[in-house]
């Protein structure tokens, strides 16, 4: 008796075989061992097709029912000549019976068959999911109508596996260092492992070294947003940049049952930037009100959060010294999420359900400060 694989095998090829111009080939039922390897989430690769020849490309996924998402972008300069390729996309599982066909896309071509519209920008941009845990292979191939002898049919592309643009696909982040790729023209969404009544430090660095290379923009492209979604699925966005380096502080309600996300956008559609993302925990301190000064040592970039220990119906100064080579920051959240500047003097409101922290960062490798800070009533 088949199995249920088994089945759909044949079932697929004989319905794609049918009504696709895949015949031109047939189905094939293995692949060469020399496939380029793709990772979803990972580079955009680059090739060049052929008319009536094919270029594959495997991946693995390591769980049934993996989403992602086919990024299929032809590169053809318009200055080149206007014939060029169709092409076929399929995607195939390889089974214990050979190679199984899931999905198939069709471009015809255009170029001299249709002079007066030439197809310049072109992308395939497929969100599939892979059934099965295993090896998966996608092959491409090039056709070309009418064919000349004098022509050189040729088709320059990028092709690679995104995640999916969406929340509940989201990679989790949890508190370290991770190195991602942002592709461009796709939403790199994370969803950030955070806990009520914690306080993160949310960095968006260049992962390239300063020491080898000259400091540049390399992240000039990159739209940076932050985002809280409630109870009932409504997303706020609570933080947004565009900028070399992100150093964002997140400060989470104790009372906080939101969800919370970090979006990367490359704005640069052929363009595929590495990025680096620290998501890192600041083990808040608390202060009292009182006339005492306290001393915080800050070295290098580290940072350091203290709740400030305030009353319904009072004032509050807070009073900052010796912050060379320190930033400061006062920070109101509700319970609802919402984190917002403030400022001394602090004039906590009746019934008050909102917390306060103060902020501090070392500006860089160098700094060695003895802040004095003074929280008190007035």
């Amino acid at each position: 008796m088949k199995t249920k694989r088994e089945k759909l095998s044949a079932t697929l090829c004989l319905t794609f075989g049918a009504f696709l111009t895949i015949l031109l080939t047939g189905c094939p039922t293995s692949a060469p061992l020399n496939a380029t390897k793709l990772e979803i989430g990972g580079n955009l690769e680059y090739g060049l097709l052929e008319a009536w020849k094919e270029d594959w490309y495997k991946f693995e996924v390591d769980k049934d029912d993996t989403p992602f998402i086919l990024i299929f972008k032809n590169m053809r300069d318009i200055d080149m000549d206007n014939a060029w390729l169709g092409y076929q996309i399929n995607w195939y599982y390889k089974a214990k019976g050979g190679l199984q066909l899931l999905e198939a896309i069709e471009k015809k071509p255009t170029g001299p068959a249709n002079p007066n519209n030439i197809i310049i920008e072109d992308k395939a941009r497929n969100f599939w999911v892979a059934p099965y845990k295993g090896t998966y292979y996608i092959r491409i191939y090039g056709y070309a109508q009418p064919v000349s002898e004098n022509k050189k049919y040729q088709l320059p592309y990028m092709i690679g596996l995104a995640k999916p643009e969406t929340y509940n696909d989201a990679t989790e982040l949890a508190v370290g260092t991770v190195e991602v790729n942002v592709v461009g023209d796709v939403l790199s969404i994370f969803k950030l492992n955070a806990s009520a009544g914690s306080v993160y430090r949310v960095k968006i660095e260049d992962t390239l070294d300063p020491n080898i290379v000259r400091p540049v923009n390399t992240l000039n492209n990159i739209n940076v947003r932050i985002v809280r979604m409630d109870a009932d699925g409504d997303v706020t966005t609570i933080y947004t940049d565009k900028t070399t380096l992100v150093d964002y502080t997140l400060t989470i309600h104790t009372t906080d049952q939101n969800k919370y996300y970090l979006i990367l956008e490359n704005t640069e559609e052929l363009e595929n930037v590495r990025v680096k993302i620290t998501f890192e925990q600041i083990l808040a301190g608390s202060l009292s009100a009182s006339a005492t000064a306290n001393t915080i040592p800050i070295n290098g970039k580290e940072a350091k959060a203290y709740k400030l220990l305030v009353e319904s119906e009072k004032t509050y100064t807070v009073t900052l010294a010796n912050l060379m080579g320190v930033s400061s920051s006062l920070i109101k959240v509700d319970s609802n999420g919402a984190q917002s500047q403030a400022s001394s003097p602090i004039i906590v409101p009746k019934d008050n359900t909102n917390e306060y922290y103060l902020i501090l960062k070392g500006l860089d490798e160098s700094t060695n400060a003895s802040v004095s800070v003074t929280f008190n009533t007035l």
